[in-house]
């Protein structure tokens, strides 16, 4: 006779030895495509969970700066008194230096001088500071600082018109210099969140101060001040309104850049900074609007807001190519581009021994390749190769 307690553990044995052994399943196809995404997903997430942890640890982490530090800064940033008066001396006089220069620079088309006015320049002081009292939540330093950079910019303006107006000549076409910095985009603003994170680490931490200098070159904001005046002068409004708009991406982005670096330097007090303080919260968000503000036609308003870039340089290279792929015996000799009224009108001298191409048909492939209306006039030079062969 069996034991009945040796009978229930044989049966437990058995559903213990069934529970554990392994279950075949056949995946269908269409399980295996839902399961991949899932499998993906759930290892993007525990990326981006561990890319979190690890910010927030070299956040908690950071040591905040010393008083001492902290008022170094504040002092060269904002100064008081006598330093004052001769802050906003200094300010004014290399303004109007800086302006000067940059005008000049535009006109003659050499880079040399304009960037010697970036170097001149002193706006970059007064953006830092208003995205220092943003950050410690200074509303009367703010209003100072957005006043200071104001006045200095309408200065800068009007500077820049009066001395385009006294200069003789006329400027047609328009100089390379001026017309780079009338059309901005989304990477002209991704410069200025970099030279602004640099320019706030270099007030922070004195021994990167150097990097300042280069800031200064990277992100131009009196250059684009001289064109708006000239550009006004020159009734030419679209133009003036892409450069203002390149000041305005410049400083929303050094802005922006420099208050997230304060913040992440231990600038303000305390280990969290954000909590019990509305104010900061509440600056951060304005900036944050402005920028989105300066995106959007910088993203969506080439043609309507923006002047269109400049495309002679991709034109030429179209037709150089164009013609050659041909096989007509053509050279190009010129191209010349002009937009209107959103036409890209071209104007193209071949010198040409046999057939050459066909007007028609480059008018055809370049409105493909450009995606918009062109008008191209092609001049043929009859072109003769004569060869003489001299044996002394």
């Amino acid at each position: 006779m069996t034991d009945p307690a040796v009978g229930d553990r044989q049966t437990s044995d058995a559903r213990d030895v069934t529970a554990e052994r392994p279950v075949d399943r056949v995946v269908a196809p269409h399980d295996r495509l839902t399961t991949a995404p899932r499998l993906l997903g759930t290892g993007a997430t525990k990326v981006v969970r561990s890319i979190w942890s690890e910010v927030k640890q070299l956040w908690d982490g950071r040591e905040p700066l010393h008083d001492i530090e902290r008022r170094s800064v504040i002092s060269r940033l904002f100064p008081q008194g006598v330093s004052r008066r001769q802050f906003f001396t200094r300010f004014a006089s290399l303004m109007m230096l800086s302006t000067a220069i940059a005008v000049f620079g535009i006109l003659a088309d050499s880079t040399a001088v304009v960037i010697g006015a970036m170097l001149v320049a002193p706006l970059m002081f007064p953006v830092l500071g208003g995205a220092a009292a943003i950050i410690m939540g200074w509303p009367r330093r703010i209003v100072s600082r957005t006043l200071l950079v104001t006045v200095g910019s309408l200065l800068a303006i009007m500077l820049a018109a009066i001395i385009s107006f006294i200069i003789p000549g006329h400027t047609d076409p328009l100089p390379a210099e001026l017309m780079a910095r009338t059309s901005p985009n989304l990477l002209d603003l991704g410069i200025a969140l970099a030279a602004g994170a640099a320019g706030a680490y270099g007030q922070v931490k004195r021994h990167a101060a150097d990097a300042l200098t280069g800031v200064a070159v990277a992100v131009a904001l009196v250059p684009p001040l001289a064109v708006v005046g000239i550009t006004l002068q020159l009734t030419e409004w679209q133009l003036a309104l892409g450069a203002l708009l390149l000041f305005l991406a410049n400083v929303v982005g050094i802005v922006i850049a420099a208050a997230a670096t304060f913040l992440a330097a231990g600038f303000v007090p305390g280990r969290n900074p954000l909590k019990g303080h509305p104010q900061i919260v509440r600056g951060v968000s304005w900036a944050a609007i402005a920028a989105i503000i300066v995106v959007l036609p910088l993203q969506f308003g080439r043609g309507n807001v923006l002047p269109l870039s400049d495309p002679t340089d991709e034109v030429t290279v179209f037709v150089e190519e164009y013609v050659a792929d041909g096989k007509t015996a053509s050279e190009v000799v010129n191209v010349a581009v002009e937009v209107d009224n959103g036409v890209t009108e071209v104007d193209v001298v071949i010198a040409s021994s046999l057939t050459p191409p066909s007007v028609n048909a480059l008018a055809q492939r370049l409105s493909e390749y450009l995606s918009s209306p062109v008008e191209v006039r092609l001049l043929i030079v009859a072109s003769e190769t004569k060869r003489a062969t001299v044996t002394p």
